[in-house]
């Protein structure tokens, strides 16, 4: 009994302080959380279907928590500049480039790579509609018949134009354009409150075979699923373009000059707080290029499947079709985990 006492008086201190070490290993091996990676979601199908993707690899391959924010262009383009959030995967710049030039000289932000090759933006009326009234350029849209067969329900003098959302500066835009093409003596300006409504008012036409006028980019499942052209326009040029940013910034002034959009590869941007928080995902970034085909093939299988907002399915549909292409992004380690992933959806 005395050397039972004896041994719980000095054996197990001495066993605590054995183990004491050992659990201090233990707690010091054990890897922080790593931060949330912020993605700008400026609400419109191709990059709900690219950041579905980011976002998949990075967590089942890097193991970073990614958090997508709604919000306006003007919102992105404040919180991206002040790093709120670190990527923007598609930027679309000629519509913003002063603000993105500037924010790149500043050092504050930087380049992240194409996400895909050359996305078109520009005014489009049905095929069928175009073959029956004989259009072809921006001039044809003032013809009686066709501003007649295009009449605004709300004001029937007039036709309709569909514009891009309120908000996206392609709006504004698009408005200074029609300014100088005299167009807005012909048409209302319809600005959509959201991309969902604008696609509506487009997919909603060509459904009934009726006759729209509008705007629209590719890649997108609209542009895949029905016939289109292209409303001819004087080509793009960089002196009009500058012209074109005046009206875009003040409504009240009409360029001298109007022009088509120039179609550049749609590139990501990322704030200087992501070579610190996560340089890793800097190197990804840089690589991921995702393609402009497959971005279309993916935006037509979700409309058909009607996946519902729920993109993460998006993502492993582009996945599991364009390996050639996503494990050219990363080490062989990541591509492990990302098909690991793969394998359980």
């Amino acid at each position: 009994m005395i050397l039972q006492k004896v041994a719980r008086k000095y054996l197990l201190p001495l066993l605590a302080l054995m183990i004491l070490p050992i659990a201090l290993v233990a707690c010091s091996t054990t890897e922080e959380p790593k931060p949330t990676i912020k993605f700008a979601d400026t609400q419109f199908e191709s990059l709900w279907i690219n950041n579905a993707i980011a976002k998949f690899v990075i967590e089942k391959a890097y193991g970073y928590p990614v958090e997508t924010i709604e919000m306006t262009t003007p919102i992105m383009q404040a919180s991206l500049g002040k790093g709120d959030v670190h990527v923007m995967m598609e930027l679309w710049q000629q519509n913003i480039q002063e603000w993105w030039d500037k924010g790149i000289a500043e050092g504050r932000m930087y380049y992240g790579g194409a996400t895909y090759e050359g996305g078109p933006q520009f005014f489009a009326v049905p095929k069928a509609f175009a073959d029956e009234y004989h259009i072809k350029t921006i001039d044809d849209m003032k013809k009686p018949e066709v501003v007649k067969a295009l009449a605004d329900p709300e004001e029937p003098s007039k036709g309709a134009f569909i514009n891009c959302v309120i908000g996206w500066q392609c709006a504004e835009i698009n408005a200074a354009k029609l300014r100088t093409y005299g167009l807005t003596e012909y048409y209302n300006i319809i600005s959509p409150g959201s991309s969902g409504a604008m696609e509506a008012a487009l997919a909603g036409a060509q459904k009934k075979g009726n006759p729209v006028f509008g705007y629209y980019w590719a890649p997108t499942a609209l542009m895949g699923m029905y016939k289109w052209t292209i409303v001819e326009e004087p080509k793009y040029n960089k002196e009009c373009w500058v012209d074109v940013g005046k009206g875009r910034d003040d409504p009240t002034y009409t360029p001298e000059l109007a022009c088509a959009y120039e179609t550049l590869p749609v590139d990501k941007g990322y704030h200087k707080s992501l070579k610190t928080v996560a340089p890793e995902l800097v190197t990804l970034l840089e690589k991921m290029v995702v393609g402009l085909q497959p971005i279309n093939e993916v935006a037509a299988w979700a409309k058909a499947e009607d996946i519902q907002g729920e993109w993460e399915q998006a993502a492993v549909h582009y996945l599991k079709n364009y390996e050639s292409i996503w494990t050219t992004w990363m080490s062989s380690d990541h591509v492990k985990k990302v098909k690991d992933a793969l394998a359980t959806q």
